[in-house]
């Protein structure tokens, strides 16, 4: 939580930590210490011991107001033009962070974060360094991941929020093709033969119901597409009983949280083969699921996933970490999930190689897949939140595998 970020600077011994960005979209480490949409950016300054401060266009100014910062001030207050006036424009922003710095007497570490260009970045380390800053890179966990691992109450509001929307527009999806009528084996939507992409169209409809976005696309894969976790169907695949389907959704709300789920099925009845996939990855999810709580090591979940699939006679991504196999292409190829908040895929991972413990206020996915080849995927996916007793999931859309 924000309040972390305090103690994290104390522990990495950092006098300054300077957020910045051209805007707060896609920039979600701005987004986080503000806490409001910045359609310009800005610049987040906090001193260590002491309450941050926000520099932002004057046009932004009163949303800039509306967010998490209580001591906002504007370019034109620090004197911005004057700078660009004195110095040029290329040198005015370090010149600009220079006297903010000097203002506040930082002397010691300054960090610098937000997601901005690679090359303006490093230019901009590059000045303030020959201007005297004693800037230091941050390993991860960084101060502002290990700060938004944990969602604090309005966080989860917002994602609840987006969970229930979410749940909203699968659930129309699920009925749509429940309905369907069907004409030799295949559904038939609208009086035409559906097809994925016919479905993507009206799964667009829907996110737009619920005033979300897909600004990563959806999956909606049938028949052996789905043997690729990230294949997202191809338009013109035609909708037909019995073949497996893996609809993964991951909208995102105009605050900027996001929300992950998905649900495997098939139209009609499933073959006996797409009942064991399925079978060994709704057990491998109640498994995790059951284990996951506050102190958990996160390698654990992983490892109850990957102990169940294993069981079932299929190969997991842990044979490669035991020197079995030097790659794999079925079975359980990749981790069991990973964190959601302002981005769609944050700390913490749920992965073999994760030893940290999982605290209260976490949100993480909690995915397993079996995917073979030539034939077909199963994934079932739910994002939940950790607590001192478990966890709780955050959606409550079915698991139903046989549409009818």
């Amino acid at each position: 939580m924000r309040k972390d970020i305090e103690s994290d600077m104390k522990r990495k011994d950092v006098e300054a930590l300077i957020v910045l960005g051209d805007t707060t979209l896609a920039n979600p480490d701005l987004a986080y210490v503000v806490g409001t949409n910045l359609a310009r950016g800005g610049i987040y300054f906090k001193r260590a011991n002491s309450q941050p401060l926000l520099l932002t266009s004057v046009l932004d100014l009163q949303n800039a107001k509306k967010g998490k910062v209580k001591t906002v001030s504007t370019f034109t207050d620090f004197g911005f033009e004057k700078l660009m006036v004195k110095h040029g424009q290329a040198d005015a922003y370090p010149r600009l962070i220079l006297k903010i710095l000097k203002q506040y007497r930082v002397s010691g570490k300054v960090v610098i974060a937000g997601r901005n260009d690679l090359a303006s970045g490093t230019k901009l380390v590059d000045r303030l360094r020959s201007l005297g800053v004693r800037i230091t890179g941050d390993s991860s966990p960084t101060i502002l991941e290990v700060a938004r691992a944990t969602k604090s109450t309005e966080e989860l509001e917002e994602i609840r929020e987006v969970g229930k929307r979410t749940t909203k527009v699968v659930e129309k999806v699920l009925d749509k093709l429940r309905s369907a009528k069907r004409r030799r084996g295949h559904l038939v939507l609208d009086g035409e033969l559906a097809t994925v992409g016919t479905v993507k169209r009206y799964i667009s409809t829907q996110l737009a119901i619920q005033e979300l976005t897909a600004p990563e696309g959806t999956i909606f894969a049938i028949g052996r597409s789905t043997a690729d976790p990230h294949n997202g169907g191809v338009p013109s695949a035609k909708i037909t009983e019995r073949k497996l389907i893996v609809f993964d959704i991951f909208p995102q709300s105009e605050s900027g949280y996001w929300f992950d789920l998905t649900r495997t099925f098939v139209i009609g009845r499933a073959d006996r083969r797409a009942h064991r996939l399925f079978e060994a990855v709704q057990q491998a999810q109640d498994a995790s699921l059951g284990v996951l709580k506050e102190g958990l090591p996160a390698q654990t979940a992983m490892s109850e996933a990957c102990d169940v699939i294993e069981r079932h006679g299929f190969k997991t991504v842990r044979d490669i970490f035991r020197g079995k196999i030097r790659k794999i292409n079925s079975g359980f190829v990749h981790s069991l999930g990973h964190g959601v908040g302002l981005t769609i895929g944050e700390r913490p991972y749920l992965s073999l190689q994760n030893k940290d413990p999982l605290t209260t206020g976490n949100v993480v996915t909690v995915e397993p897949g079996v995917y073979l080849p030539r034939y077909g995927g199963v994934r079932i996916e739910d994002t939940v939140l950790i607590n001192s007793n478990g966890c709780e999931c955050l959606s409550n859309t079915r698991k139903e595998f046989e549409l009818s």
